[in-house]
């Protein structure tokens, strides 16, 4: 039975493995204050073409949006997101939990824009509302949408304009920077918001994310704000290392994201030439399928894959990619449907 069921379905890329196997006779230091975390820090900031990052590793895609989200922020400020947006759905209040509010933006293809900022944004003029402070936008996105620079930077300049600061999930960050949609680079994220983090649990890591801080005014204390949130690792040297191997390597960051993305493209291409409809337009690894109960049935009987819902009477399938997904892979499935 073929596996579509997300990127993060097993242990590891064999490099991290390697380079985790070879340091297991080390001695570290904790928090982060190792060797391994200051070379990866020094690796990262020049892959993102500025020195003047504080970088900080996280466990979890989680972890990193409530503290990511919560630095900077008061008790009486909130978070302006659309309604697909992780955080709101899929984190168990997690932001919530923080004391700080999510308030929620309709949108119909899951993209935030400066259009929908400005027309929510103008309802939060008196005393007995939140204060909007953080915009959340994630790249990809829920529905496998990659934003463009000109997106980005529309909402980015809203947010300067405004007083807003803007957050970046990047749990998939590395499938939006090699997709043909995507018309940046590493080198330009730190130019397009105020904080994001660079995925590495979706992007073959055992575990991790790096958050990173461009704006000044969201760094002071920030390792305080981890440790109350239980997201400092004690054996933070673990991702240090990951980090280290993969940004060691010129494009290693990227390398298995590519792979990804082409299965998911032949995969996209072979599902509309065999008569599916895609509920989502293809951008991404993640590939959504609008399908009649009959065709699920069979579809269910080939290979494991999650379901989203329904659009017109029809279940959505999501069937996603990763490093280790195969040739061998997508031809055997698609022979099947």
């Amino acid at each position: 039975m073929y596996f579509f069921v997300n990127d993060y379905n097993d242990i590891g890329r064999d490099e991290i493995l390697d380079a985790l196997v070879k340091a297991k006779d080390e001695y570290n230091t904790g928090y982060g204050f190792d060797k391994h975390c200051e070379n990866a820090r020094a690796l990262m900031r020049k892959s993102l073409a500025n020195d003047d990052l504080d970088i900080h590793f996280i466990p979890g895609g989680t972890g990193a949006n409530v503290v990511g989200l919560a630095c900077g922020l008061r008790q009486e400020e909130s978070i302006l997101a659309v309604t697909t947006g992780h955080i709101e759905g899929h984190e168990a209040g997690s932001i919530e939990a923080t004391g700080l509010k999510i308030e929620t933006i309709e949108s119909e293809d899951g993209k935030l824009s400066r259009k929908l900022l400005e027309e929510k944004y103008s309802h939060y003029d008196n005393e007995y509302m939140t204060v909007p402070r953080k915009v959340y936008i994630s790249n990809t996105t829920e529905l496998g949408e990659v934003y463009t620079k000109k997106e980005i930077s529309e909402i980015y300049e809203f947010c300067k304009e405004n007083g807003l600061y803007l957050f970046m999930d990047g749990a998939r960050l590395a499938h939006a920077l090699v997709s043909e949609k995507c018309d940046y680079s590493l080198k330009d994220l730190a130019n397009l918001c105020d904080i994001f983090y660079l995925g590495g649990t979706k992007n073959g890591f055992l575990y991790a994310e790096a958050i990173v801080i461009v704006n000044n005014d969201l760094k002071k204390h920030f390792i305080n704000l981890q440790k109350q949130k239980a997201q400092l690792m004690a054996k933070s040297f673990i991702p240090g290392i990951m980090f280290e191997t993969v940004f060691a390597k010129e494009d290693g960051y990227l390398e298995g994201a590519r792979i990804a993305y082409k299965m998911a493209k032949d995969l996209a291409t072979g599902i509309i030439e065999k008569g599916y409809d895609l509920a989502y337009p293809f951008e991404s690894n993640q590939v959504f399928v609008k399908l009649s109960p009959d065709d699920l049935k069979n579809w269910q009987n080939i290979a494991q894959f999650e379901t989203m819902g329904q659009i017109d009477g029809k279940t959505i399938a999501r069937l996603v990619t990763t490093y280790r997904t195969s040739k061998a892979d997508v031809e055997g499935f698609l022979s099947q449907i």
